[in-house]
């Protein structure tokens, strides 16, 4: 769980919290000034206790849904199974690069690869695993394989198991990212790239090809999100 406050538009702090830390997220919360408002996203089954909490902070209080109005033209074409994650990052990437093609990576849990031009139209993206994931998997679905970790100094051609294991990984991720942003700018070539996620660093020094690295990518979307319904609800 993250908690993030912005202020004068600018992501002032971001605070996270274990999923089982519910407690001390509430008194996190409970510290907290009294806000304009408040979104709330989840990609699981959002703490009822926090939503509770959290909605007492603020006079505007919104949680994520499928249905709520975005400042961007949702072109999925199933909204309902998109990732929140997936739709703030690319919001927020259309507020720091308006009028501009943008293709967000999102190096985490999952490695996501999303589109959105230049005339604000989320046209979709790709979903692979992770970094964590594919060493599990590699790990977990053969008999003698060890369990590999991220490591930042690795031989581009593995000469041991553990080795090999890393550089497989790691720079097939790498040449997987890479390929996209020549595929893209290819097609766009005023292409902007953003990298943000938990292996945002790893890919940022490792990534030959120019990108933007923003870990608050997700909050920048999330803010204008709120600010849009904020907003609209004002003026009706």
């Amino acid at each position: 769980m993250k908690i993030a406050v912005v202020a004068e538009g600018k992501v002032a702090t971001v605070t996270a919290f274990p999923l089982d830390g519910t407690e001390k997220a509430l008194q996190y919360v409970g510290s907290l000034p009294a806000a304009d408002a408040c979104i709330v996203s989840s990609v699981s089954v959002a703490e009822p206790h926090l939503i509770k909490a959290l909605s007492g902070r603020a006079p505007y209080f919104l949680e994520l849904t499928a249905e709520t109005p975005v400042p961007i033209n949702n072109l999925y074409a199933t909204p309902e199974t998109l990732g929140k994650d997936r739709l703030a990052a690319v919001v927020g990437a259309h507020e720091l690069f308006p009028e501009r093609n943008v293709l967000v990576i999102d190096a985490g849990t999952a490695l996501t690869i999303d589109f959105i031009d230049s005339e604000g139209n989320y046209r979709g993206g790709n979903i692979s695993l992770g970094m964590q994931i594919r060493y599990r998997a590699l790990h977990e679905y053969t008999k003698k394989l060890p369990l590999e970790a991220q490591k930042d100094d690795f031989k581009p051609i593995g000469d041991s198991t553990s080795s090999a294991i890393i550089a497989g990984v790691q720079t097939g991720m790498i040449f997987e990212i890479e390929g996209y942003i020549d595929r893209f700018t290819g097609q766009y070539p005023d292409l902007i790239t953003i990298i943000t996620g938990g292996d945002m660093i790893f890919f940022e020094n490792k990534i030959e090809k120019h990108t933007f690295a923003n870990s608050d990518l997700v909050f920048i979307g999330l803010n204008e999100i709120v600010k849009y319904n904020l907003k609209n609800r004002t003026e009706e």
